[in-house]
């Protein structure tokens, strides 16, 4: 394909094609592509997060970047992948549906491209109402792909498909994100702050000097 045809794809899928969503589950040579564009939105959710700590912060902590833009894009992006595991598992192991796992994965990154809405959590104010929006939007545009790319389907099924691929990063990157390990992209700046907050505040009780009564 050409880039002109990619371009022209990604931006019918977005407008909600149905028709982009079909092509894109029979066309082998659109995998990297779609992989590449749900890259490319991870890592404009870790540079939204990296200049949250820019705009937020007085001082960006230590190795912020190269935690939040690289290794927390890397780690999202396998997260990711993993869920799009799990939904394959759901719809073709539990539910027994007749689906490629690779037209799966094309087509449901190519529904996470919402997330790089997330760019603009460092937006004073809006930002956090943006981080939502972003995930809001993956999960409708994620459900709407694969509905679309797969419409005997069930949509119950799909939905559970798609809540259980979602659980695997929302619930495990939070994990690994700390007040020391800032793999933070997007949204998940604000479990990064949550956590340093949490740090800041935790006071051993030895160090109270409270009076024996």
């Amino acid at each position: 394909m050409t880039a002109d045809q990619v371009i022209a794809r990604i931006r019918r899928a977005l407008l909600l094609d149905t028709t982009a969503y079909e092509e894109t589950r029979d066309d082998a040579t659109f995998t990297i592509v779609s992989l590449l564009a749900a890259g490319l939105a991870v890592l404009l959710g870790a540079i939204g997060a990296w200049l949250w700590a820019e705009t937020v912060l007085e001082a960006t902590p230590n190795g912020w970047f190269v935690d939040t833009v690289i290794l927390g894009t890397i780690f999202l992006l396998i997260l990711w992948l993993i869920g799009v595991g799990v939904m394959y598992l759901i719809l073709a192991q539990l539910y027994g549906e007749q689906i490629a796992p690779d037209g799966l994965v094309r087509v449901a990154t190519l529904g996470h491209l919402p997330f790089a809405l997330s760019l603009l959590v460092f937006i004073p104010e809006i930002g956090f109402g943006f981080a939502m929006l972003a995930i809001a939007a993956t999960f409708f545009y994620t459900n709407f792909a694969i509905r679309a790319a797969y419409p005997e389907i069930d949509t119950l099924r799909v939905m559970l498909a798609v809540v259980a691929g979602f659980a695997v990063w929302l619930f495990i990157l939070p994990i690994l994100t700390g007040s020391s390990d800032g793999f933070a992209p997007g949204p998940f700046v604000y479990e990064w702050s949550a956590d340093v907050v949490e740090s800041g505040f935790a006071v051993d009780v030895g160090d109270l000097n409270i009076p024996a009564q």
